[in-house]
């Protein structure tokens, strides 16, 4: 029971600092990306986002479902079960990423018109959307399997650890 208590308090005190940076650096990033480049990459940016988001919607709460089904055998401390269940999720991400970056390079030729407006003459639309889409995909087929093992030993602030880090990097790389 004490440890279920001790990473409890861990996940809140990680998800506390990783929702903080979550909220300020986007808007501190957004703030400079207007002064310095201009509402046109802005707006790339947010469009690209939000077909991704849409497209993330294919996972359709799976992995719930699978951290849900990992609870009795870590429980039960069955390693062998563990190891299965692992083997079949790392099966099932990558058909989720596979699915998402089919459906999202379906989507290239239709780009152009998802844009209202002039599109930056700098900008290679198509280049800049393929690394958005590969970015989001990729975190399917590498580490979707590894985090949801996280999340079922309840240590989730390992993971907002992570994406703290990461994002922290990612939103000053952008400033």
């Amino acid at each position: 029971m004490d440890s279920r208590l001790n990473n409890s308090t861990r996940n809140i005190f990680a998800g506390l600092i990783n929702k903080v940076l979550l909220i300020l650096f986007p808007f501190i990033s957004r703030t400079a990306i207007i002064y310095a480049l201009g509402n046109e990459y802005l707006g790339l940016n947010s469009l690209f986002s939000s077909i991704l988001m849409v497209l993330n919607l294919s996972e359709l709460g799976i992995s719930s479902a699978l951290v849900y089904s990992m609870y009795k055998p870590i429980a039960d401390d069955d390693k062998v079960k563990i190891r299965a269940l692992l083997a079949v999720y790392k099966k099932w991400f990558r058909v989720i990423g596979v699915t998402l970056l089919t459906v999202g390079l379906t989507l290239l030729p239709f780009l152009k018109y998802l844009i209202k407006g002039e599109v930056p003459s700098d900008v290679n639309l198509y280049l800049l959307y393929l690394i958005y889409l590969f970015n989001t995909s990729l975190g399917y087929f590498l580490f979707a399997e590894k985090r949801a093992l996280l999340t079922a030993y309840q240590r989730s602030d390992i993971v907002s650890n992570i994406n703290s880090f990461v994002s922290l990097f990612l939103y000053l790389s952008q400033i």
